[in-house]
């Protein structure tokens, strides 16, 4: 398998707020489970939910008016919009590097037979906001939606030299500004050695830093 690819928030030496977010520390970082692939984002966030939906299960007994009520199941989904700004041309190249390398992210790992091969889990950590557990880890995901939407309203960028065989006029054009909605179904990996079922296992949520 191929060395793991990083691709950080980014450009070195740059001063724009995008760097600035990303040396700071405000990140939103996605690692592949299956190939170990890291893609940074500096953390320009214009939309969050989580969503938690317990489901249970309601038996009747005889001369009963209230239910047994059995917990079967809780789900949690998580979805937010991300933006991406570009304030030049090695910025939005790298930003689509960036971009491509995630969307590449959602498809499935194919073996020497054409046979999936490898668990379309995402780990995203977002600071405190998603940081999974006391360890700080991120929470695992599999992201069922992405959609890149480019505001084309906020202007573009071009370069006029272009890059040669990039395209039939090899010219290059960037949006100045591009969102990233992402939803997904987050996963909760169970402690092989918890001796008790109870939900303050040290993977289960946990909210705004607290522990």
């Amino acid at each position: 398998m191929p060395e793991p690819i990083y691709l950080t928030a980014g450009l070195p030496g740059d001063s724009t707020s995008a760097a600035f977010a990303a040396q700071q520390g405000y990140l939103v970082k996605f690692t592949h489970q299956p190939t170990g692939h890291i893609v940074e984002f500096p953390a320009i966030i214009s939309d969050f939910s989580d969503s938690h939906q317990p489901a249970v299960e309601k038996r009747y007994g005889s001369s009963q008016h209230d239910p047994i009520t059995t917990m079967t199941k809780t789900g949690r989904n998580i979805s937010f919009t991300l933006s991406v700004l570009n304030s030049s041309i090695a910025e939005a190249r790298h930003n689509t590097q960036c971009v491509n390398l995630l969307i590449q992210m959602l498809y499935p790992l194919m073996d020497n037979r054409n046979a999936f091969n490898g668990d379309p889990f995402i780990n995203i950590h977002m600071m405190n906001l998603l940081d999974g557990n006391s360890n700080g880890d991120g929470v695992d995901c599999v992201i069922e939606s992405l959609d890149y939407n480019i505001d084309f309203d906020n202007g573009v960028i071009n370069d006029d030299e272009g890059i040669s065989g990039l395209n039939l006029s090899g010219k290059e054009i960037y949006p100045i500004s591009m969102n990233l909605t992402i939803g997904g179904r987050t996963t909760i990996q169970v402690s092989s050695d918890s001796e008790s079922p109870s939900p303050v296992d040290s993977n289960y949520p946990s909210y705004l830093g607290g522990r």
